[in-house]
């Protein structure tokens, strides 16, 4: 999709309808007549289910094919494509899963597009079926001769396309950040925190000494921390010969801290205070146990948000609201994959 075409749907995006909005860079409209793929083999009816909808073999070689050139227009000849082959498969597939899911979870929300939209972006919308600013439907025939699709199936990507993209921009509107939580944001900017930890791995521990002694010393932490005894604490670490780390000073809004690579443990973090510095438990996740302590809490004066990273970190948090929705609905959904179609020659 050229950037003037991105350009003019945003700009409808933004203005008084959503009657000529397609999800950039997943339509298949990207595709040139030629050169597709041939039909795979009979035996794969489909690539996919989603509940109730199939992911149909032909959209499934459409969506290869644009996954294809966009690695190809990135990479050039030095793309092994041969080799590479099932990965790229692999996101086409997960890639129309992703698509129908959003749709479908927008249907069940109320987020539709009308007959209008789809008539009114298909006629006056797509250069690839115009001449000289008009519709021509021979361009439109031809196309969905070379793509294997029928009206109807064409129609509805349009349709579900635009319900998606629809769907991103109510969750844009929705995440917009007011002045008071500007500001909000500039406090926490200002605010730094030096967390001292100590990462313990189960596995390793207990191939270093005996399973019962390993049990013990983990059992003598939990109880030292509990009681808030540091100097117990610190007593055990030497026995097991772990050590203490620092993350270093941090602004409290970051998503992680450096260091600590357990996403239980970087969520622990805020319960530590200056009143009580070391967390009374052991953080566990998984084999991995943490022992956390408040080292140093800072403020420091932070100068005023550009208009662009205030832009970002609302584009950050629209993503991450979005991410979650679709998240929740795939759990909530039935999802299959025909492993055949990533076989196929």
């Amino acid at each position: 999709m050229s950037e003037n075409m991105a350009d003019k749907m945003k700009r409808k995006l933004s203005g008084k309808s959503v009657t000529a909005i397609i999800l950039f860079g997943a339509i298949i409209l990207v595709f040139v007549f030629f050169g597709l793929p041939g039909k795979m083999g009979a035996s794969v009816g489909s690539v996919a289910r989603v509940n109730n909808t199939l992911i149909s073999v032909a959209d499934f070689q459409n969506e290869e094919k644009r996954v294809q050139d966009y690695y190809q227009n990135i990479f050039g000849s030095q793309m092994d494509f041969s080799s590479q082959r099932q990965l790229l498969r692999q996101q086409a597939i997960e890639n129309l899963i992703r698509m129908e899911l959003v749709s479908q979870a927008a249907k069940n929300e109320g987020i539709l597009a009308t007959d209008a939209e789809v008539r009114d972006f298909i006629v006056k919308d797509i250069p690839f079926f115009q001449q000289n600013g008009q519709f021509q439907r021979e361009f439109y025939s031809r196309y969905l001769e070379g793509t294997h699709s029928s009206p109807g199936d064409f129609e509805n990507k349009i349709r579900k396309d635009i319900a998606n993209i629809r769907t991103r921009h109510l969750f844009e509107i929705a995440s917009r950040t007011s002045g008071v939580e500007l500001a909000k944001m500039m406090e926490l900017r200002g605010n730094k925190i030096n967390v001292a930890f100590v990462k313990i791995d189960s596995e390793a521990l207990s191939k270093a000494m005996t399973k019962e002694k390993a049990e013990a010393a983990v059992k003598a932490l939990d109880e030292a921390l509990a009681k808030g005894d540091e100097a117990a604490v610190n007593a055990t670490l030497k026995d097991i010969k772990a050590t203490w780390e620092e993350t270093g000073l941090v602004e409290i809004s970051a998503e992680s801290f450096p260091k600590i690579t357990s996403p239980v443990a970087n969520e622990a973090v805020f319960e530590l205070t200056k009143a009580e510095p070391m967390l009374k438990r052991l953080v566990r996740d998984g084999s991995q146990k943490y022992i956390l302590k408040l080292k140093e809490a800072k403020v420091e004066g932070v100068k005023s948000l550009e208009p662009m990273t205030a832009e970002m970190m609302q584009k950050r948090r629209a993503d991450g609201l979005f991410e979650a929705w679709v998240s929740q609905f795939r759990k909530n959904s039935h999802v299959t994959m025909n492993s055949q179609a990533l076989q196929m020659q």
